[in-house]
């Protein structure tokens, strides 16, 4: 499944019906999505997270969790130990090889059950992406470090032959 599917929808419990809040935020941790953040909208409210394994279904809508009791309610001072060595998905910056920072995070395919990234999308520019669309990457060519995803190659070194062609080639047949 792509990643935008989990994003801005309504949790809801199976339980007893009563919606949480939107999915904010998918967290990743070793290219596998730990956590998904409920924004409730409450200013003094605590920070809301639940384990992907809680969903049962989910479509662009809503995703129903089992019960209430699968959300976790941590005080702001804690969400650091809960996250530690964790990145929100979308709109993470990509540096090169070289520490060249080349694009952002769109969209990731997850596997179902597991969890697991196998690939990422990722935007390198508006110009670029309306040529040729968004550059798909192997999570195994992206390493976690210092807030950063780091591509192991240089940045001209991305594939197109999987990615779908950009916007100019699908509406006006361009090559």
């Amino acid at each position: 499944m792509k990643a935008n599917i989990l994003l801005n929808v309504a949790v809801v419990s199976q339980k007893n019906g009563r919606r949480h809040g939107l999915v904010k935020s998918l967290v990743v941790v070793n290219h596998v999505v730990q956590y998904l953040v409920i924004s409730t909208g409450g200013l003094f409210s605590k920070a809301q997270i639940f384990k992907p394994e809680n969903i049962i279904d989910v479509n662009y809508k809503r995703l129903i969790i089992a019960s209430e009791k699968d959300i976790i309610k941590i005080e702001g001072k804690k969400v650091k130990t809960y996250l530690e060595e964790a990145f929100p998905l979308m709109d993470y910056p990509v540096v090169d090889k070289n520490g060249e920072a080349f694009g952002h995070i769109v969209n990731a395919t997850i596997e179902d059950g597991s969890f697991i990234i196998s690939e990422y999308e990722i935007s390198r520019s508006f110009f670029d992406d309306i040529d040729h669309g968004f550059a798909i990457i192997p999570a195994a060519e992206l390493d976690y470090r210092d807030q950063v995803l780091h591509y192991q190659k240089e940045m001209f070194d991305l594939r197109f032959e999987k990615q779908g062609t950009g916007i100019a080639n699908k509406l006006l047949g361009a090559k």
